[in-house]
């Protein structure tokens, strides 16, 4: 009977809150910033490094190939690595090679500083570690851009590499044998571990997952305390309580604010989702998920990385992840809602919500911070990863992170999340019984120590009743 009437309250302040003007506004504030974001990792690639024209390779009337054209006109080589270098270009480029003698080095070099030709000069030199090549350029970036350099020196580190390897004694055939690409890979027990750049991206979609629940838990969270207070204080509360018990109230108030969370990431989850199909084929997003072909290495392997780190991203896990947000956040709801009903005043609602800003703080920087810290990327003997993944106050933050990149087992989840709801059911039954002496109280706010003290006397008057 207690919990009687808790749906109507629900409803009403469901409805409230999500005709609310301040609600539509930050909704749809929060949906341009996703759009946005989305829009310019897509997009903004492509105008910062616009498309290299490409030059095409014509033998005997027929088009063979492409190759990326270059600024360059004449490149100025001086060769002391005593390989007697030959530096051939495509003729299509136009680019002319010149060797100097070490003794005019300097004099070019101030020429080429100085030019107002897109000239370059290499200087090639054997040292104790194998060879060097050294690039000057003019001063003018409108003539040659960095771009064109590093081009041109990838080729000039290829020419002096295979040129070495004839010289000592590969035969000129077998160069290309030599260069291979020899795949690695780490095998432990059976499974792979995360490359550099795929514990990078691990990490980066748990901070990134942290930070948005977070920002959800407690910015919503903070919504039933201040629902809650300024019906306190404007009396509307004594008026509720007339139909409905205590208990319902703030179950209500509760449940509603995690069902307006819910909305807010079905709504924006879902705009932003359809943002990313409608412009990811038009840019870079669409070349790394796959969606487009490129001959990009750095994109290719990007999404190799991608695919095996989102593979995780399964119904299953994805219902998971939603199970341990609504838990997380019923646990920062409730404490809103006991906070909001321990005050009188609304202008003490902020000092009293810093123990909720404090703790959960606490959480978020456990998930968000520990990654940094730890030096495994898998988190394996990590005390503060496995921490934060099992602690009540935590977990919300660190556990959907770390189960959509696969970093937590099976029978980890099951036991974060029954930690999780056994908290929780605690924490429920505390406020079922110090709420109702708290919400119709008048005067100075109520602190823990005398909600405590409030359920050890109703416990004492029970056993007396008894």
């Amino acid at each position: 009977m207690k919990t009687k009437g808790w749906g109507k309250v629900l409803k009403f302040t469901y409805i409230q809150t999500i005709k609310a003007k301040s609600f539509i506004a930050s909704s749809i504030i929060m949906v341009v910033i996703f759009s946005l974001m989305i829009v310019g990792a897509n997009f903004l690639p492509k105008f910062l490094m616009p498309a290299a024209e490409m030059v095409d390779i014509v033998r005997n009337g027929v088009v063979v190939g492409e190759v990326k054209a270059m600024a360059i006109n004449k490149v100025y080589v001086y060769d002391g690595s005593e390989l007697e270098l030959q530096f051939e270009l495509p003729p299509e480029l136009g680019v002319e090679f010149e060797h100097v003698s070490a003794k005019h080095v300097q004099t070019t070099m101030d020429k080429v500083t100085q030019s107002s030709e897109a000239i370059v000069l290499a200087v090639i030199e054997e040292d104790s570690h194998g060879y060097s090549v050294a690039m000057s350029r003019p001063e003018s970036t409108e003539l040659i851009n960095n771009s064109d350099c590093f081009a041109l020196l990838n080729v000039l580190q290829s020419t002096v590499y295979n040129t070495n390897l004839i010289h000592l004694g590969v035969a000129p055939e077998n160069v290309g044998k030599a260069n291979a690409l020899v795949a690695t890979s780490v095998n432990v027990d059976g499974k792979n571990p995360n490359s550099e750049m795929a514990a990078a991206i691990t990490m980066s979609v748990t901070m990134v997952i942290s930070l948005l629940l977070f920002t959800l838990i407690i910015g919503y969270g903070q919504l039933t305390a201040q629902a809650i207070a300024t019906e306190k204080a404007s009396r509307v509360m004594e008026l509720l309580l007339t139909s409905v018990k205590p208990l319902a109230v703030i179950i209500g108030k509760v449940l509603a604010t995690t069902l307006v969370a819910l909305t807010t990431i079905v709504a924006i989850g879902g705009i932003s989702t359809g943002m990313f199909f409608a412009v990811a084929s038009f840019g870079t997003l669409g070349e790394v998920v796959g969606m487009v072909n490129t001959d990009d290495p750095v994109i290719q392997s990007l999404n190799s990385e991608l695919s095996g780190v989102f593979s995780g991203f399964t119904p299953i896990n994805i219902l998971l992840v939603l199970v341990v947000f609504i838990l997380g956040f019923l646990f920062y709801a409730l404490i809103s809602g006991l906070i909001g009903a321990s005050v009188s005043k609304i202008e003490d609602l902020q000092t009293a919500l810093q123990p909720l800003i404090y703790i959960s703080l606490l959480g978020f920087y456990l998930a968000y911070m520990t990654p940094i810290l730890g030096l495994d990327p898998d988190g394996e003997g990590n005390f503060l990863v496995s921490f934060s993944r099992y602690f009540p106050i935590s977990s919300p933050f660190a556990l959907p992170g770390a189960i959509l990149t696969g970093e937590v087992s099976g029978a980890g989840v099951a036991i974060s999340i029954a930690v999780l709801a056994l908290c929780l059911g605690l924490f429920a039954m505390f406020v079922a019984k110090v709420y109702e002496h708290i919400i119709l109280h008048n005067g100075d706010r109520v602190k823990i120590k005398d909600m405590i003290k409030m359920v050890k006397q109703n416990k004492a008057k029970q056993e007396q009743l008894k």
